[in-house]
C-alpha cells in the first residue's frame, strides 16, 4: 500500500502538466455558458462575504476578535471543502470519456477537481489577509500555517473523493447523500458558533468531525498565536482519520475501477 501511494505521488509529479491543464480547463468549463464567465467564480463568494460583513458588523467579538474576522476563515475553507467534495465525487461522470481510455490514470481525476476548486480558494486566502489588514491586523509568522491546513484539507478531500466517486458510479444516491452530509456538516462544524460556549460533552463530540480541526486551524492561523502542534492529540486524531480514509478510498477505487467503463 505504501509503495502504491508513493508510485501515485510519482505519477502526479510526472503528469503534473497534464493535470494542471485539465484543472484549468475544468475551471473554465464551469462558467463557459454565462455572460460574465469566470468572474462568477469570484463574484458570488465576494457578494456573500460583503453581505455577511454587513450583517455581522454589530456582532460581539469572539475572544477579542471581531466576529467577521473570526467567521470568514472557517467559512471560506468550508466552502472550498464542500465545492471540491461535490466536484470530486462526480468526477468519473464528468470525465467518462477519459475513464473509458484504459491508458489514463482515472485515480488522478479527483486531484484535477481539487486543483480546479483551489484556484478560487487561493484568491480568497489573499482576501482574508486583506480583510485582516483593513481591520488593523498585520501579517505574522503564524499565518504560514494556512499552508499546512490547506494541505490537510486537500488530503481529506483526496481520500473522500476516491471513496465517494467510486461508489457513485454504482449508485447516484451517493451524490444525494453528499448533499445531505454537507447540509448537516455546516451546523455540526463550528462555523457560526463558538464551540467553547458549548458543554464539554458537545465539544468532545464535535472534535470527531475532521473539518473541526481544519476550520479552527484556519482561524488560529490568522487570529490567534497558536501553532498546530500545540494540539497534539487533535492533530494525531486528524491524521489517523485522514490516512485511514485515504487507504480505504484508494482500496475501494482500485477495486471498483475495472467496472467503471461498463457502468457509465
Amino acid at each position: 500500500m505504501i509503495r502504491g501511494f508513493l508510485n501515485f505521488i510519482k505519477d502526479l509529479m510526472n503528469d503534473r502538466k497534464v493535470i494542471f491543464e485539465l484543472a484549468k480547463n475544468d475551471f473554465k468549463a464551469k462558467y463557459t455558458n454565462s455572460l460574465l464567465g469566470i468572474a462568477w467564480a469570484f463574484l458570488l463568494p465576494l457578494i456573500m462575504i460583503f453581505v455577511l460583513w454587513f450583517v455581522f458588523s454589530s456582532q460581539s467579538p469572539v475572544d477579542d476578535v471581531p466576529f467577521i474576522l473570526w467567521y470568514i476563515p472557517a467559512f471560506l475553507v468550508w466552502n472550498f471543502f464542500t465545492e471540491a467534495l461535490g466536484a470530486g465525487s462526480g468526477c468519473v461522470f464528468d470525465y467518462y470519456y477519459l475513464v473509458k481510455n484504459m491508458n489514463f490514470r482515472v485515480s488522478m481525476l479527483p486531484v484535477v477537481k481539487i486543483i480546479s476548486s483551489s484556484f478560487v480558494h487561493m484568491f480568497f486566502i489573499l482576501f482574508i489577509f486583506f480583510m485582516y489588514f483593513i481591520h488593523g491586523w498585520k501579517p505574522n509568522i503564524y499565518n504560514l500555517q494556512v499552508i499546512y491546513y490547506y494541505f490537510c484539507v486537500v488530503m481529506l478531500l483526496l481520500g473522500a473523493s476516491w471513496f465517494m466517486s467510486a461508489l457513485s458510479v454504482f449508485s447516484k444516491d451517493i451524490l444525494s447523500a453528499i448533499t445531505l452530509i454537507i447540509q448537516v456538516g455546516f451546523w455540526a462544524t463550528p462555523l457560526v458558533w463558538n464551540p467553547e460556549n458549548m458543554p464539554v460533552t458537545v465539544q468532545t463530540i464535535v472534535k470527531f468531525n475532521p473539518m473541526y480541526y481544519i476550520c479552527m486551524g484556519y482561524r488560529e492561523a490568522f487570529s490567534e498565536q497558536i501553532w498546530f502542534w500545540q494540539h497534539p492529540y487533535l492533530t494525531l486524531y486528524f491524521w489517523v482519520f485522514v490516512i485511514s480514509l485515504m487507504v480505504l478510498g484508494a482500496y475501494v477505487f482500485h477495486k471498483l475501477r475495472p467496472q467503471f467503463a461498463d457502468m457509465l
